[in-house]
Order: C-alpha cells, then structure tokens, then sequence
C-alpha cells in the first residue's frame, strides 16, 4: 500500500500490441517508485504511467530533475523459457521475474507442492534450474544441488490377510460377516499398529460420557475387555436445541475423546462408523478431484497436440504429467468404493500421538455394521441412530453371542523430498564464513493435512505460503551476485529452498542436522516466509534480538524503503529460521503477516503485492549484503521463546484516526461504514474498545488485529463532554 504523497501520470502515445514499455529514472533520490513494465493489451491501445513520490519531504521542484531525465523506450517482445535469467539489471526485470517464479510455483499444475506428491520434484528441479541460471555453484552434495531426506507421513496399511473383521457366532442362525481391507475396512493411524484380537462386541452409540449433560453411552453395556462399534460424530447435531451446544460440535464430537473415553472402560478395540452426511461429503469431494485430473488431462493433451515435432524435452515432459494424470485417476477411482461404503481414509481420524494410549482402531462400513446389528439384535443402525437423535437418549446395547477377530497391520509411509541448495562462493578474508539466506518451497497440496479449508478438496496454491519466499530468495540471490562482483572480502552466501517446512520444519532441521558447511562459521541466517501480502507498508521482521547488531542493522538497510518494521527481538517461531536459532546461528525472518486466504485454496497469484514484493526484496537484499561484507560476525544473544504470530487486521471499522496528546481521535469516517451505522462521528474521542482502554491509534490497531469480521465490538466514546456507548458491527477490511 503506498503512501499518499506527490503523484505524476504520463500517457503514453499508441504502441503496438505485445509490445513493453521499460523505462530508467536516474533520479539520486531515494522514495521514488515507477511502474516497471507496462504491456498493450490491444493494438494502439493509450498507456498510462504513474510516477509516486512517497517522501512527503520531497519538494515539488523534484518534478524539474525528473521529466527531463526520464528514458522510455518501446521494445518487442522478448521470447524466453522458464529458466531463463530476466532481461537487464533494473526493478522491472526484477518484478517481472518474481511474477514468472511465482506463476510457476503456484500453478495449478503444481498442486500445491506437497511432500506426498510428486509435483514437489518438479518445484525443486523449477529452483535448480533458476539457480544455475544466475550463476549460483549448484554442485554442492554428492555433485548436485539435491539434499535428499525421507519425511515420515504415518502409516500405510499392510498386508490384506493382517488387515480384516470377522464377525461370527455359535448361533447357527446367525450368517458370519467378513470385511477386508478397501473391501468395507481400513486400519486408521489414530489406533495401534498391530492388533490380533478375538472379543465380544457391543454396540457404545457415540461411544460419550458426559455426566453435567446426563449422558453416557457406555451406561448399561461391559465394554471391559470387548470391541465397541462407536459413531462418529455426536448426538442431534443438526438439531440447534441439542444439548451438545446446538449445531456445534464439542469435545465429545472428536475422534481422540472418543478413544479416550473408550479406553477408560476398559475397551480393548474400537470400530468407527461413519455418518451419513460426511459420507455424502467424501463421495462429493472424490468426484470433485476426479473431475479435475480429468481437466488437468485434457489440457495435457491439448498442450502436447500444439507442440512442433523437435520439442522432444517438452513433449517428454508432458507425457510424463499425463502419465501421472492417468495414474491419480486410477487411484481416485480405486478409493471410491471405500469412500460410497462410509470407510474412512487411513489418516482421516488423524494420527498417533506419541507417548499417548493406543488401542486397534477400524474404519468399517455402515452397510455391513448395520447387517450384523440387525442379524444379532433386531435393529438397524439407522434405527439406532434415529432413536438417540430423537430420544438424546443412548441405545446402547451388546451383541449377544457375537464374537469380533479383528486383525490389523499398519505400517510406516516414507516420503522421499530435498532441500535445493546453491552457493555463491566467498572471496578474501571472509571467504570460509557462511550466511544463509532461505525459503521453504513446499506447501499443503490439495488439502488435509496442514490445511486450515476442513473437508475441502482442492488445489492451496500457496501463493504468499511461500511461493512469494521463494521467488524472493532467488531474486536476492541474483542481486547478491551482482553487488558483490566487485568485492575483494565477502562471505559465501548459501541460498537454500527447504522442503517438508509445512510438516515441521523438517527441511531446514534435516540442513542444521547435516549441515553442508559447518554451523560454527554460520554467521546468520535469513529467513523469508509469506512476504508477498504487504499492506499498511507493515513489514515484520522475527530475531532482531537473536544477536547484538542485528536491530541496527536492519534500521540502516530499511532507510531506503522506509518501511514501518514490526520488530520482535525473539529469534523463535513457526518457521525454518528457528531451526538455525536453536542450533546456535543468530537469524532475521522477514514476513508480512497471517491473513485469511493462509493455507486455504484461496491462496492465489492474484493477491500477490508485487510492488511490496519487490521492495521486500530490496530491503532482505541489503540486509545480506550487510552480513556478508561486515568484518565482526553477529554475536548470539539468548531471546524469549513465546512467540506470537502477527496478523494482518482483516476487521475494518471505516474511520480515520487521529492521536491527540494522550488519547485518540476519531479524523473522518466512510460513508455506510461500521462506524457511522453505529453512530460514531469524527470528532468523537475514543475511550474503550470493548474492555481496553485505549490511548493512541497504534492500540486501537494492535485491537483490531485480533478481531474478526462478523464481531460486534462495544465502543465507548466522548462527545462534547458526554460519554456514549455504542456497538459497531465489524465488517471484512476492503482490499487494496
């Protein structure tokens, strides 16, 4: 978001289409930001160029320095390949490169670059490619730029006769019932890995106990020492009068209370039985991503069909991602049968914590519980389930002369991914000294695991998350080349995309395990990780306080950009800079804050900032050169390990604020906004929101960061000596 300041617009006389625009100000005033490239749309289309000075103190007479010195030029358009290096040395080449990195990496054809997929080999070998492109010495482990790890993902299941449920009795009238895996049965990760177990089994309806709400499943049934078939879910929850809080769910609707409280009564195994609607959902969400492989095919084939005949590498790389098309199909449609028969995937009731008790754990059909429950007692299982969501009474029961032989086998799932690692090498003195400067590449896929979209089946992008840290990265590594081309005495500069950061920063710990250059002669190391949404000009920077020169150094580089730093002094956090931290290596970690598309499809190139972009790149390019020139190394400093996550304000009142001596003044306010439907008007001063005093707009901001759209915030207020309560309605902040 640039500031408000003085403004200059050019228009551009016709220029053919396809044609760009690529121009240089050589104006020596820093604040000066110019629109780097500007492309025709349509043939003989007018153009408009916007020059913004965001130094209020630059004088008008500027305008005399910068109109006769600025250079455009027209230029043809420019035919290059994906790895291309971009054209000249100037900010528009800069910006026009981190577009092409991110467009790549958030792609659809990408999926997301999650460790469990394949299309994560395809980012890293995307950042080899643009490594050797600026010139970066890839050639770094084992003769490549690859340093490869397993990722353990939890369990697979293991062979077919070690995983069944064989239901049978003495009773000659009773018909036995088997159910196989992907046949009505899968082990799920959330039980224990091995089970051979032969008991009774009853019937524990959602297996809760709730005494404050007069419930319990487990009253009236011996669950000691026998297998309960348990619902998921819990008791009328589409009923708003429920006592389980109406529509929403409470802590006896999750998987792990359910097993908890299983094993408090003695139940040796559990067999979970999906409901209705989330069955309905899972059919739905398959289909869904069955129907998009199928797109994803088409346009394969459509884009081999287009190829001239000598774009072999090309054609073989497309037949490889329609060979992997086919392949997804296939399996999408294998699981199918599982998913109509109400069988939960292996990792849907999550995974295994450790040091916490494990019971065998089953995922079986609705259809074939259901049989059994009518041959043993009568009832269906929907007529249990109506009964209790009627009655919000339990019906539980045992199965008479029933016996369970349920064998289950679970087995590790490895996943095999690589940090990417290019170097540009020190020179004089300093050369044997290291500085790191990373990014992690990977992202969630198409959903589950890490996803914050439950239930939702699609492409997370990962735009900001952190396709925009990544493109950063090897932008600043091009710039470090070129800066330092000329200096006799520099650190070598280890520019690093880690994997596997969305599964536990295991990338970047894997690095400080298996350290490539040794971590003593580390001298620091940078971090970037969603720096592409900048808005408010707010740009927070983590570890400030990791070592003794950091703050000041980071105050002198941002001199130039003018940024307003959050600054947190703990070298702690959710990203792979803290793996470096706690191995005793100083770190700065540059990042523009949470924001509602975070790990959800919606995470898109579109919302990309990528005139904040370009200055964050800037600013982490200076700070490196900085670390790499400077003689005295950083010196380590111990900082506090409680970190909180800086979040973007998505909650948006509609006014103007205004400090005056100690309080805070309401300036102006937007027509229809919150605040005028609730009656506030400038000139009002502000006392409380909600609870909190508030004395300056930097509080009445730092309050608003942790309110949500939708939220009704009382406000307190002074007018003309009166006091005034009103209730603003917060809406969702208006984009730009």
């Amino acid at each position: 978001m640039r500031r408000a300041g003085l403004k200059i617009r050019l228009i551009i006389r016709p220029l053919p289409k396809g044609h760009r625009l690529r121009f240089k100000c050589p104006l020596p005033v820093n604040g000066w930001f110019i629109d780097d490239e500007l492309r025709s749309p349509v043939a003989n289309d007018f153009l408009e160029l916007s020059i913004l000075n965001t130094l209020n103190s630059v004088l008008v007479a500027c305008l005399l320095i910068v109109l006769p010195s600025l250079h455009i030029t027209a230029q043809e358009p420019v035919a290059g390949n994906a790895y291309s290096a971009p054209i000249g040395s100037s900010a528009d080449s800069q910006t026009r490169q981190l577009k092409a990195d991110i467009e790549f990496l958030a792609s659809e054809d990408l999926r997301g670059r999650s460790v469990t997929d394949d299309t994560i080999d395809q980012a890293a070998d995307y950042i080899v490619g643009r490594m050797k492109s600026i010139g970066l010495d890839t050639e770094l482990v084992d003769g490549g730029s690859l340093q490869p790890f397993s990722v353990n993902l939890g369990s697979n299941p293991g062979t077919e006769k070690n995983n069944q449920l064989k239901l049978s009795s003495d009773d000659d009238a009773f018909s036995p019932f088997t159910a196989k895996l992907n046949d009505g049965l899968m082990p799920l990760a959330l039980g224990s890995s091995h089970a051979d177990v032969q008991t009774a089994i009853a019937f524990a309806g959602y297996g809760i106990t709730a005494p404050k709400l007069d419930y319990d499943d487990y009253q009236g049934i011996d669950a000691d020492g026998a297998t309960v078939i348990i619902l998921r879910k819990e008791p009328q929850a589409t009923d708003p009068d429920s006592k389980f809080s109406g529509t929403q769910n409470t802590r006896h609707a999750f998987f792990a209370t359910k097993i908890e409280n299983a094993i408090k009564h003695g139940a040796v195994a559990v067999i979970l039985v999906n409901d209705p609607g989330s069955v309905q959902e899972a059919i739905k969400n398959v289909q869904q991503r069955i129907s998009q492989e199928k797109t994803r095919k088409t346009r394969l084939v459509e884009q081999l069909g287009k190829l001239p005949a000598d774009a072999k590498n090309n054609r073989k790389s497309l037949n490889d991602k329609v060979a992997n098309a086919d392949q997804m199909i296939q399996s999408l449609g294998d699981s199918l049968n599982n998913v109509e028969q109400g069988v939960l995937g292996i990792a849907d009731a999550g995974v295994r914590r450790p040091n916490v008790d494990a019971i065998p754990i089953a995922s079986v059909s609705r259809d074939l519980i259901s049989k059994v429950l009518v041959e043993s007692t009568g009832k269906t299982l929907e007529a249990l389930e109506k009964k209790i969501n009627d009655t919000g009474s339990p019906q539980s029961l045992p199965l008479t002369n029933v016996t369970s032989t349920l064998k289950l086998e679970l087995k590790p799932s490895l996943a095999r991914t690589s940090n990417v690692l290019g170097l540009m090498p020190g020179r004089g003195e300093l050369a044997s000294q290291t500085v790191v400067v990373g990014a992690h590449y990977d992202h969630v896929g198409m959903g589950g695991y890490g996803s914050l979209a439950p239930g939702t089946v699609a492409i997370h992008n990962g735009a900001d998350d952190n396709a925009s840290g990544t493109s950063a990265m090897l932008a600043i590594a091009k710039q470090m080349k070129e800066q330092l081309a000329d200096v006799s005495s520099h650190r070598q500069i280890l520019f690093m995309g880690f994997t596997a950061e969305e599964r536990g920063l295991l990338g970047s710990q894997h690095y400080v395990k298996n350290p490539v250059f040794p971590l003593e002669t580390t001298v620091a190391m940078v971090n970037l990780d969603m720096v592409g949404r900048l808005r408010d000009n707010e740009l927070t920077v983590y570890g400030t306080g990791s070592a003794d020169t950091l703050d000041g150094l980071l105050e002198k580089s941002n001199e130039r950009q003018q940024f307003d730093l959050f600054k947190v002094p703990s070298g702690y956090g959710p990203s792979d800079h803290q793996s470096f931290y706690t191995a005793g290596v100083p770190v700065l970690f540059f990042f523009t804050g949470l924001h509602d598309n975070y790990h959800r499809p919606t995470d898109d190139f579109d919302k990309i900032n990528f005139g904040g972009l370009t200055r964050i790149t800037d600013i982490v390019s200076e700070v490196t050169y900085k670390l790499a020139i400077v003689k005295d190394r950083p010196k380590y400093a111990e900082t506090e390990n409680r970190v909180r996550v800086r979040r973007q304000i998505t909650a948006y009142m509609g006014v103007s604020l205004a400090n005056d001596e100690n309080s805070v003044v309401i300036s102006g306010v937007v027509k229809d906004a919150p605040a005028v439907l609730a009656g506030l008007k400038a000139g009002d001063r502000l006392e409380k929101l909600g609870d909190k005093a508030v004395k300056n707009s930097r509080e009445v901001l730092e309050f608003l960061r942790t309110r949500a759209p939708g939220q009704k915030l009382p406000v307190q207020v002074s007018r003309d000596g009166e006091t005034i309560s009103v209730t603003v309605e917060l809406a969702a902040r208006p984009e730009g």
